[in-house]
């Protein structure tokens, strides 16, 4: 495949991501005005951070006036399963050189992460994940963008029935693969079991990394490799 065509077709395969960031883009610019950011506060958060469960969080303490240490060490508590994601990704990425793998970092969210690692083995690239990622961080300052412009006039109310699409997209990529095979389903199930268990004892990013990493390494031992294919 030509560079354009495994662009394109990372293009393609961002439209459930497409179709979810953008409600959610429109609820964070909705809450993040309300919580007393400037519309271009508001815009370099998306630019620049694009993690929506910590941008919205980083909105919230500002509007509370908290320290910005706090507010650093929040954001980055919250987002270390992108240590995980950012793990598999780059390996299957591992013949690109530093620089572009460091470059494409950058995309690289629940969502991308969700449709890049159920692609079959021979269609992950560069180029794909580039376009996968490009066209997901567009819509969601796109989104964030539109929440800019309506939040004169939508509810904050409005906005929060939106933040629940996320939630609805993230399901609808991972319930396909989960109808392939009853084990998968059931690593799924053990999985949202263990974090709610250690959300009983952790905050919720170390909650996630824990269950990922004990869900995962029980995995290898009852999931046969053709089931993942």
């Amino acid at each position: 495949m030509s560079r354009f065509s495994q662009f394109r077709a990372g293009a393609v395969a961002a439209i459930p991501v497409i179709l979810g960031y953008i409600p959610v883009g429109i609820a964070y610019g909705i809450m993040a005005l309300n919580s007393g950011l400037s519309p271009w506060q508001t815009m370099n958060l998306s630019l620049f951070v694009y993690t929506g469960a910590g941008q919205m969080a980083t909105a919230r303490m500002i509007g509370m006036q908290t320290a910005y240490a706090v507010i650093l060490l929040t954001v980055t508590l919250m987002n270390l399963r992108h240590l995980i994601m950012s793990t598999v990704v780059m390996e299957k990425l591992r013949s690109l050189p530093l620089f572009r793998r460091i470059g494409l970092s950058f995309f690289i969210t629940d969502e991308t992460f969700a449709v890049f690692s159920l692609e079959d083995e021979e269609r992950p690239s560069g180029w794909y994940f580039f376009g996968l990622g490009l066209c997901s961080w567009l819509s969601w300052n796109v989104g964030t963008l539109l929440g800019v412009i309506g939040s004169a006039f939508l509810p904050e109310a409005i906005s929060a029935s939106l933040a629940i699409s996320l939630s609805a997209m993230f399901i609808a990529l991972v319930v396909p693969r989960m109808k392939k095979s009853v084990r998968i389903c059931l690593l799924v199930a053990l999985t949202a079991l263990l974090s709610w268990l250690f959300r009983l004892f952790l905050d919720s990013s170390l909650s996630t990394i824990c269950s990922i990493l004990l869900a995962s390494w029980l995995g290898t031992y009852f999931i046969p490799k053709e089931d993942l294919q």
